[in-house]
């Protein structure tokens, strides 16, 4: 059976970076004053960066349901059979509800995977189901369970640091979030399958130091053994980044660990100085 790949770009990586393993994307949407970009095809980190710094008005969308019908005009062109997706998590995004839709209208089979986070996860989890399922042969009820496996100890933590972009994008009430500037509480935040896919506020704290000890604290209690690959992603904030690694290469530094930017979708809404920690089990 032909099986056709499908992810999108909250994995971090473009169409062309993807299609390198045979994996097809579609880019999420990134406005800027109210005009539309394709995530990574149009507009950069950078270019996000530059915008939360100028204070311009910035939203995050599901990719363009005409790119979605386009591509599905393609794979069933091409002869594929079956569509196995990794896209963002539908917590977050209604990607997934509009990847069934158009595979319904396109009468192709399609199983969606919902990692309950999005970004490195995703992408490793595409990837592997790729080379597991249509190059090694492995059977997909086994492939499908190692990556549940995966999800079930994947967690993503946010440490933002200010909370007006939250507000802005309805996480944080208005007055919660004058509250908590004013007396400077920095909250920590977590994206995982126990969540559903969506942010929620796990502990608060005084100072932005002490939210950074207590994500440590955190991963500490969570990650089992060596075998994990931690992710330390930041917004405008390399030098945060690099404090925060030497914390977790002392406690935790026999595990796989990189310093990232944090992609657009996500950094939009967390703003300047945020630090995002993914980490999960790898499949050995």
């Amino acid at each position: 059976m032909k099986i056709a790949y499908v992810t999108d770009s909250g994995c971090g990586s473009s169409i062309d970076e993807m299609a390198k393993d045979h994996i097809f994307s579609l880019p999420l949407q990134i406005a800027i004053d109210n005009e539309n970009y394709f995530d990574i095809e149009q507009v950069s980190v950078g270019d996000v960066i530059k915008a939360l710094k100028e204070d311009r008005n910035l939203a995050s969308s599901l990719p363009s349901l005409g790119l979605i019908d386009d591509l599905f005009d393609k794979l069933k062109n091409e002869g594929f059979e079956r569509v196995i997706a990794v896209p963002i998590c539908s917590g977050l995004s209604g990607t997934m509800n509009a990847l069934y839709m158009s595979a319904d209208q396109h009468g192709l089979p399609i199983t969606c995977i919902d990692t309950h986070v999005t970004a490195l996860v995703q992408r490793y989890l595409i990837q592997y189901l790729k080379k597991a399922i249509s190059e090694d042969g492995i059977d997909e009820k086994e492939a499908f369970a190692k990556a549940e496996r995966v999800i079930d100890s994947a967690d993503t933590l946010l440490v933002p640091a200010g909370l007006k972009h939250l507000t802005k994008s309805g996480r944080l009430t208005t007055t919660a979030a004058r509250i908590g500037d004013f007396f400077g509480i920095k909250p920590i935040l977590k994206i995982n399958k126990e969540t559903q896919g969506k942010i929620d506020v796990i502990d608060k704290v005084r100072t932005f130091k002490r939210a950074t000890e207590k994500a440590l604290d955190i991963m500490a209690s969570e990650i089992k053994n060596n075998n994990y690959v931690i992710y330390i992603a930041h917004v405008d904030a390399y030098g945060e980044a690099e404090i925060f690694k030497d914390k977790v290469m002392k406690r935790l530094g026999e595990n796989e660990i990189h310093i990232i930017p944090l992609c657009s979708p996500v950094a939009l809404h967390t703003g300047l100085g945020c630090l995002a920690i993914q980490y999960f089990e790898k499949i050995s």
